[in-house]
């Protein structure tokens, strides 16, 4: 742990203390708060100067103490588990289960699928699980918000000058949050006083939705289950631990939360469900895949994953690999709002001749492509699981605050865009595969141990060996 780590999480913690007095219904909001979206991009620049310590009045002295320090806060919501009569509830927020897995998988009498919004567009994720929206069990009055709104203004100003607090950015985001979070804690206890459940299965417990229906359904003796949703290159996404259970992907995360102080007996090898789509999955015809973005057939084919503010370095790989006309190339940019980036655009317009990989699902690129170049994200466990070689670029944003997930790779890691090409050609000219598929097994034995396709199940026995 880095002082920027820990001074996030000694000031994540002061907050929670210092704005303690705005708990709604039994909930801390500072507690059920997504703490980095208030403080990122300005505020998070003032975490990495030695003059916050002044203000910093919880003290975090190693990784072990990390979670004990969130404990604490999260012991009064921690009610006995027990094994409870009804639904399995699966909250549908990045919890990135494929609906077909999913309707193969969870009986639909037994279960209930839980989306935040009312789904207007009146599609169905799965063709048989019943949907509910916890929008519909919000029942909260706009004076009580207001009301909250007001005391968390008069905390701010009681402040002072605290660098952080007295942040405008910091203020501002705080003030629209409450609304969201009283009403998200006023549909979950509604919920949860309305619907028998047994378990609660989750993508993640570190937005504020998430957070609040694990602490209302720990508090009633539910069992919780939060999946990983994606690499823990960054730990804020991560931490701390809230659910009952982490099913992980493999020994790496173990000792990683062990060593954050988290309990061995709360961590489960499990791998991720989505995964099992890269082996189990019918993928797309190669001829139909090189027809549909004009591929040369005699070429290899690169697929390569940008960043959405980052592009200098992809920018650089595709100018070097265009000038070798060796290979096609397809650019995959990011998920989301950001697949619309200001720098991602512009990577568009300077590449137009270049295929954008915006219409095809990710795993049929990985099976029709030769090789993956991506930055430090989930994708290059994805690849490797599709037996892809790959190469990474680092990321200059990450350098400070990111973990050594990818350590094991680090022959293929790099930050001069001529070298990472130099490895890439040797490798798909056949000369690097033997050293590319040791490496690749090394790693996945340690990262993900899990047979291919049998994650989903996994998981079942995991839910079954709590509620039956």
């Amino acid at each position: 742990m880095n002082n920027f780590e820990r001074r996030y999480w000694a000031s994540y913690c002061d907050f929670i203390e210092g704005f303690k007095q705005l708990t709604y219904m039994g909930i801390s909001i500072p507690l059920v708060s997504p703490y980095y979206v208030l403080i990122h991009d300005d505020l998070l620049n003032k975490l990495e100067r030695s003059s916050l310590e002044r203000v910093l009045k919880t003290k975090i002295l190693g990784e072990k103490d990390l979670q004990s320090h969130f404990d604490k806060y999260l012991y009064p919501y921690m009610g006995k588990i027990r094994k409870l009569k009804g639904k399995i509830v699966l909250l549908d927020n990045v919890l990135r289960i494929p609906p077909q897995i999913m309707t193969e998988s969870f009986n639909p009498s037994e279960t209930l699928l839980l989306q935040l919004k009312t789904n207007k567009s009146g599609k169905s994720v799965t063709n048989s699980i019943p949907i509910v929206s916890l929008e519909e069990y919000e029942d909260i009055d706009n004076t009580t918000i207001k009301s909250f709104q007001k005391k968390a203004t008069e905390l701010l100003s009681s402040q002072g000058s605290h660098p952080i607090y007295s942040n405008k950015f910091f203020s501002d985001r705080l003030l629209k949050q409450i609304p969201i979070t009283m009403r998200q804690i006023s549909a979950a206890k509604k919920f949860f006083d309305s619907t028998p459940v047994s378990c609660l299965v989750l993508g993640t417990t570190n937005s504020s939705d998430s957070r609040i229906l694990a602490l209302v359904a720990s508090s009633r003796g539910i069992p919780t289950i939060c999946l990983q949703h994606g690499i823990t290159v960054l730990e804020f996404g991560y931490l701390p631990r809230v659910a009952t259970y982490l099913a992980l992907y493999g020994e790496y995360e173990v000792n990683w939360y062990k060593n954050k102080g988290v309990s061995s007996s709360a961590l489960k090898i499990i791998g991720h469900p989505r995964f099992d789509e890269i082996s189990n999955r019918k993928p797309m015809n190669k001829q139909a895949f090189l027809s549909h973005y004009k591929l040369d057939p005699k070429k290899k084919t690169v697929l390569l994953v940008i960043h959405h503010e980052e592009t200098e370095f992809p920018q650089t790989v595709i100018e070097e690999l265009m000038k070798q006309s060796k290979f096609n190339i397809i650019v995959k940019p990011r998920n989301g709002k950001q697949r619309n980036s200001e720098n991602t655009v512009l990577l568009q317009k300077k590449f137009s001749t270049l295929s954008f990989a915006d219409d095809i699902n990710l795993y049929d690129l990985l099976h029709n492509v030769d090789s993956v170049v991506s930055y430090e994200s989930t994708i290059v466990l994805e690849s490797m699981l599709a037996n892809k070689p790959v190469f990474i670029w680092k990321l200059k944003s990450l350098a400070s605050i990111s973990t050594d997930y990818y350590e094991k790779l680090n022959d293929y890691i790099f930050v001069d865009p001529s070298r990472l090409i130099n490895n890439l050609t040797i490798t798909l000219e056949g000369n690097d595969k033997k050293k590319w598929e040791k490496n690749k097994d090394e790693f996945l034995d340690y990262h993900y141990p899990i047979a291919p396709g049998t994650s989903i199940n996994k998981l079942i026995a995991l839910i079954k060996s709590l509620i039956l």
